[in-house]
């Protein structure tokens, strides 16, 4: 259901250098940056974020099936994402 550790691991690392950024400028201007990590899968059931309410997070993981496994990996990179003021996203795609 949800990409290899590898891939989410390697896209973690990538954010939390993203997310250190302290200014982001485009075109002369500064804009304000949120970073995102996008994990999807053509085999979920709707979406959910690190930001998601505990009761959708419940029901996106009965929804879709998940494992013990897949459910404490999820509450793991949902935690790191809050350490690091990132979001992570988790949802279908084609």
């Amino acid at each position: 259901l949800l990409p290899s550790k590898g891939d989410i691991k390697d896209g973690l690392l990538k954010l939390i250098l993203y997310c250190n950024l302290s200014e982001v400028t485009v075109n002369g201007k500064k804009i304000k940056s949120e970073a995102v990590l996008n994990l999807t899968s053509s085999k979920l059931k709707g979406a959910i974020t690190s930001t998601s309410t505990k009761k959708d997070i419940a029901n996106f993981f009965i929804e879709n099936s998940f494992s013990t496994q897949q459910i404490k990996l999820v509450e793991t990179i949902f935690a790191e994402a809050k350490q690091n003021n990132f979001i992570i996203q988790i949802q279908f795609s084609k």
